[in-house]
């Protein structure tokens, strides 16, 4: 892959922390869902050595998210995210962002079946001062990798519409490299997904 070309420095205040968004959060709009406001800050393309995406990353679905199957409404037991596994020599594109203390509490909520791990060290193309930068990586609990079906876990055409939308933002190059740094998607378990109401 080809390098990334200038290394940016991304100074933090004291509180602030950034974070690398490798799936939605390469979506400005969904990045501002969680924030509840317009983002306006530092989103810089970037890379983390070391780590590679996989589609493991497993939230119990509580009769929320369903499927229209033949014998009617289909609720699979998890839905299948993004997330990231360790990979020695192999890297990943993403974002990197910045928010208070506050705002990375209310990331830390939304990822809630991830933990928040520490890549300062690992970043290619910025280098971050005053604090630090971390990545979500799924607790290994929280973890499905050998899913038959969808009943078991299943990936929500929606969510693949939401990274799709920050590849239109980020440009064919991001997409072509994400592309070359992340497993297929597990095509027999993605669903034409549909909400629950409240």
């Amino acid at each position: 892959m080809p390098p990334i070309p200038q290394r940016a420095i991304v100074r933090l205040r004291d509180g602030e922390s950034a974070l690398f968004g490798y799936g939605s959060l390469l979506s400005i709009e969904s990045l501002e869902r969680t924030l509840g406001r317009r983002y306006a800050g530092s989103f810089l393309v970037c890379r983390v050595e070391g780590w590679r995406r996989s589609w493991d990353a497993a939230v119990p679905n509580r009769r929320v998210f369903f499927a229209e199957q033949p014998p009617g409404r289909l609720y699979p037991g998890h839905i299948l995210y993004l997330n990231v596994r360790p990979a020695p020599g192999c890297f990943l594109n993403g974002v990197l962002f910045v928010v208070n203390a506050q705002e990375r509490d209310a990331y830390d909520q939304r990822e809630v079946v991830y933990d928040r791990v520490d890549i300062t060290e690992s970043l290619s193309g910025v280098s971050v001062t005053g604090g630090r930068a971390y990545i979500y990586v799924a607790r290994p609990e929280c973890s499905i990798s050998s899913a038959s079906s969808i009943a078991q876990a299943a990936v929500r055409a929606t969510y693949l519409d939401i990274v799709a939308a920050g590849f239109r933002d980020l440009g064919p190059d991001f997409q072509a490299e994400y592309e070359a740094t992340t497993d297929p998607v597990p095509r027999h378990l993605l669903i034409a997904d549909r909400r629950e109401q409240p």
